[in-house]
């Protein structure tokens, strides 16, 4: 069967631009030619796309291992000696989730320097950024109540952190991670639940790309909830 494909054109700038274009398992959001390809930005509704593991890689390439390292030398340097904590009921890997249009989704960018993902171990908290790997000290964990987690961290660019992580929909792995420092937050999933949304795809193949425009959530409302 052939799908059914329905596209709004119009040129801007020497590019011909698609401006939410539906198909079986796609709506596309932009879509244009860039150089002789297509550079697009679509939800991708087939939860087997191979982009969920793109977004999902927590290995160490050359810099992030550089930059992980240097994080570490500077707790050796303030004599800061990671000790394990015991931690429960809480995932070890996180992906940033996004809010489009009042749903949420998550994001595989054109440019990874946006990309944000958190992993946890028993001594460390560690910021995955566009910018490099950050380890963070673990000083202690807290379990607030069964909705949740307060984590005090130590390390090189927050000496001083707070971190309470608040479940909003523990089936679907999602919470938000408030910094009570400096009141900031980010909307979170649980690694081994992203499938569970869609994902948006910021597919460039030929240059770099603007990024797609997100809303930012509500926060006290999604608190107000758990």
């Amino acid at each position: 069967m052939i799908n059914k494909l329905f596209l709004v054109v119009f040129f801007l700038c020497g590019h011909t631009v698609s401006l939410i274009a539906q198909s079986t398992s796609r709506t596309y959001i932009k879509k244009e030619g860039v150089n002789g390809e297509t550079h697009s930005i679509y939800i991708e509704n087939d939860r087997t796309s191979t982009y969920y593991n793109k977004i999902l890689d927590f290995g160490f390439g050359g810099f992030d291992q550089a930059s992980y390292d240097n994080s570490l030398e500077y707790l050796k340097e303030k004599n800061i000696v990671l000790s394990k904590t015991h931690i429960i009921d809480l995932p070890t890997e996180w992906i940033t989730l996004k809010q489009y249009k009042d749903k949420f989704y998550v994001y595989h960018p054109c440019d990874f320097l946006f990309h944000y993902k958190v992993s946890i171990n028993d001594t460390t908290f560690i910021d995955w950024t566009g910018e490099g790997t950050n380890g963070s000290k673990i000083i202690s964990y807290n379990k607030i109540n069964d909705q949740a987690m307060e984590l005090k961290l130590t390390g090189i660019y927050e000496p001083s952190r707070t971190l309470i992580i608040h479940w909003i929909d523990r089936i679907n792995g999602i919470a938000v991670f408030e910094n009570t420092v400096n009141n900031d937050y980010n909307l979170m999933i649980d690694a081994s639940k992203i499938k569970k949304v869609p994902i948006i795809i910021n597919y460039c193949p030929t240059q770099k790309e603007m990024e797609l425009e997100f809303d930012t959530p509500d926060y006290k409302k999604l608190l107000k909830r758990n």
